[in-house]
């Protein structure tokens, strides 16, 4: 049967119309979008996988900073910084990266507690204290060896501020080093630095503080073998407070008395960190540096030659001093065992830094 005109137009009219009317929401749906801040969230997570060069590891950036909307540096700054914020004046969350040569970074030494190694196959430490105020903030090192040349490298370092929730939780600790090691690789390979690459960084640790020492007899990490039974007993240690002997740019042991005061402490800094030491050295240019005769503070200092970013490896001991006369102050310790315990020390962290054999200043 023909069908007529008068049949087919207004059935047209009405597919016509339904399509009108999908433009137009389609069009309020993005005005919508647009003026909520939509787009914006959407530009800023889109600038993300290209942010800091393209270096940035965006996905992992993502995970840590769940939910929040971010914006962040298209490129490295003039002094090689890197920077991720919220969208939200609302929120403190945010990172900055810093890529730097081994030069200048005295805070690498700055450290209140013993920075946790990243172990892995990376030299790196993760700094976050479980007693302090701002659970919420962290920061993790690598140092990165660009070849064999002592202090041929790159340091490369992530400071976040969560904005909620903490790093207690050991799932943001490894997500922050994610972000740090995934970008500090695209950045080495980027910019001809041949560093090694280790492998992905799971139970992140935490500062250790004073509250976790424990006793001399358990030392399984930086403060193992210093001493024997017998020699503790003399010098009145029962404690100790360590880190494992994954290396580190800083690496600490403290042996205590028997809640844990400190009376000797050992000492390996690396890279920028020993150079900054070494600066303060030759500042106060006192007995601290003394390695042959008895120094009266018993303090004191070998050195190592290392490949790559280790540089000049520089390890101390010191003892605890009298606050009223610390000049004077000398402890009830042989210096000859003392000396041969920082031996030991210093050999064995030199050995997994693939240092040459200590010497003394």
């Amino acid at each position: 049967m023909e069908v007529s005109d008068d049949v087919r137009f207004p059935r047209s009219r009405r597919v016509r119309r339904a399509a009108a009317w999908t433009v137009t929401a389609a069009v309020l749906a993005g005005a919508l979008f647009w003026v909520s801040g939509g787009y914006d969230s959407w530009r800023d997570d889109r600038a993300l996988d290209s942010a800091c060069d393209g270096d940035l590891a965006a996905g992992a950036v993502r995970e840590l900073f769940d939910g929040v909307s971010l914006t962040s540096s298209a490129h490295w700054g003039d002094r090689r910084h890197c920077t991720v914020g919220a969208s939200d004046d609302d929120t403190d969350a945010g990172l900055v990266l810093w890529a730097r040569d081994t030069e200048g970074l005295g805070e690498l030494a700055d450290v209140g507690g013993f920075d946790a190694p990243l172990g892995h196959g990376w030299t790196g430490s993760f700094r976050f204290d479980p007693d302090g105020e701002d659970p919420d903030e962290a920061r993790a090192t690598l140092l990165l060896s660009c070849g064999k040349g002592s202090g041929n490298g790159r340091v490369i370092t992530a400071d976040a501020d969560l904005g909620r929730g903490g790093f207690d939780d050991p799932v943001a600790r490894e997500r922050l080093v994610a972000v740090l090691t995934e970008t500090a690789t695209a950045y080495t390979r980027r910019t001809g630095c041949a560093a090694p690459v280790g492998e992905r960084v799971r139970n992140v640790g935490v500062t250790t503080t004073l509250r976790d020492h424990k006793p001399v007899a358990d030392a399984t990490g930086s403060c193992a073998g210093l001493l024997d039974g017998g020699t503790a007993a003399r010098w009145g240690v029962r404690t100790v407070r360590e880190i494992p002997t994954a290396p580190a740019p800083v690496e600490d042991c403290a042996l205590g008395g028997l809640r844990g005061t400190f009376l000797y402490g050992f000492t390996a800094r690396y890279g920028p960190a020993a150079a900054w030491e070494q600066t303060r050295l030759d500042h106060r240019r006192d007995a601290e540096a003394r390695t042959g005769a008895d120094a009266p503070n018993a303090r004191y200092v070998l050195t190592a030659r290392c490949p790559g970013v280790g540089g000049t490896a520089l390890f101390q001991v010191g003892a605890l001093h009298d606050v009223d006369a610390p000049e004077l102050a000398a402890p009830a310790v042989d210096h000859e065992e003392l000396r041969a315990a920082l031996r030991r020390f210093a050999e064995r962290s030199a050995k997994n830094h693939s240092c040459e054999e200590p010497r003394a200043v």
